[in-house]
This record gives structure tokens, sequence and C-alpha cells, in this order.
């Protein structure tokens, strides 16, 4: 019996570590995540998506561009508020990197940071969500008025240099994500992976205001950002 026991005990460390003993939690992620807002970034559902990130395990931030309303400035500008915040969550955090989360012109003014501004060495993986890679004709009635307008403008100076090749550092890990509902985000954005919600969820109305806060494009976020094959289950 006194054997018996003797083996009990030490099953039993090994039945805890086996996760036997409850369900398994999400494996923590290795990088915190900043998520960045567009033009007239609605704060509310960049901090839905913030919050749901901490959830998932992701010391996560959010951030606007700056400009009144938000992300009209000039874009090489709204890059270097990026680089500022990343390198104020390093020190912060302690990290090495920074995951970037960009959704519309976030996605802009994040590449010209990771492209232009040595951005590379300090980001782990870039996303971006609903982001216009080639522009966006709608810009053009806000161009005589904000310089992130004009910067966003089709065939602009601005994208002109972010374009070309290659648009992305080749050995970032990149993903492009969008709703087919929208328009000039269906783009794709070479060097990255590109997907749109409604390759996994077919029926499903994204609207592009509201892609920070679907179900399903947070997890593919979540895939993207573990580096995992992207999924959902169209909660």
């Amino acid at each position: 019996m006194d054997a018996v026991r003797r083996i009990l005990t030490l099953l039993v460390p090994v039945v805890v570590c086996l996760g036997l003993a409850g369900p398994a939690a999400a494996a923590p992620a290795a990088d915190p995540v900043l998520v960045i807002g567009g033009f007239d970034a609605n704060v509310g559902k960049l901090e839905t998506l913030r919050e749901w990130l901490t959830t998932r395990g992701y010391t996560a931030y959010a951030m606007v561009l700056p400009g009144e309303p938000s992300a009209t400035a000039a874009l090489a500008d709204s890059a270097r508020a990026v680089a500022d915040k990343v390198a104020a969550i390093r020190r912060e955090t302690g990290s090495a990197r920074v995951d970037l989360v960009g959704h519309s012109m976030g996605g802009l003014a994040q590449r010209h940071y990771v492209k232009f501004l040595d951005g590379r060495a300090s980001v782990g993986s870039y996303i971006d969500i609903g982001t216009p890679e080639n522009g966006e004709t709608l810009a053009l009635l806000c161009a005589p008025f904000y310089p992130g307008c004009r910067d966003l403008s089709p065939g602009s100076p601005f994208l002109t240099a972010l374009n070309a090749a290659p648009a992305l550092p080749p050995d970032l890990p990149a993903y492009h994500l969008f709703s087919e509902d929208a328009g000039a985000e269906r783009e794709p954005l070479p060097g990255a992976t590109n997907a749109s919600v409604q390759s996994f969820c077919p029926s499903r109305r994204v609207s592009h205001a509201d892609e920070p806060i679907d179900a399903a494009v947070r997890q593919l976020i979540d895939a993207a950002l573990r580096g995992d094959p992207l999924t959902t289950d169209c909660p």
C-alpha cells in the first residue's frame, strides 16, 4: 500500500501539468500590441478591440493619429507618432518588439514607420485591417483641407513612395485583413498574407467602420498575432 501511495504522489503533479485538472488557458502572447486608429477614429471601438485583446492574454495599447479630426495630419507625421508610441511601450514593458494592428489609415502610418523610420527592428508582427493600400478616392474630397487626405489620395507622392517595391520589409510577418463589403481596402498588400473575413464567413456583412469590433475579424487578428493559421468560427 505504501508503494501505491508513493506512485500516486508522483502522478498528481504530472496530471496537473498535463492540464487534466481543468481547461487550459490561452497561451500568453510574447509581444505587447498597439492598436492604431484611422481617419476620425471611433475611440470606443478601438478601446473595445484593445480590451478584447487583453482577455486573450495580450498587453494591449491603443492610439489615435494626430490631427483634428484624427489622422488628418500628414501621414509621415502620423508615422512618427507611431514610432514615439512604440518606443514608449518598449520602455514601459521592457519588450524588444511591439506588434502593430492598424485600422484603415492607421495601417498606412505603421507601414511608413516600418519601411522608412527604422521600425522593423522594433516590430514583431504587422497587421492592418481595412487599409486602402493604394489610396481612397473619397480622400480627394477633403484633400484641399487636410494633409492626411492629400497623402491618402490615389497617386499621391506619399503612396508612390510607400508602395515602391518592396511594399514591406521582406522578413516581416505581415497580414492585410479586410471586408469585401468595403471598397479600396480589397486591393492586396504585396508581401503580406491577404484575407477577407468573408473568405471564412461567406455571408457575413462587416462595414469598414465596424471592422475593429467584429468578432470574426478579432479572431483573425488573434490568430495572426500568435502566428497561427488564420481561422475563425464566425461567431
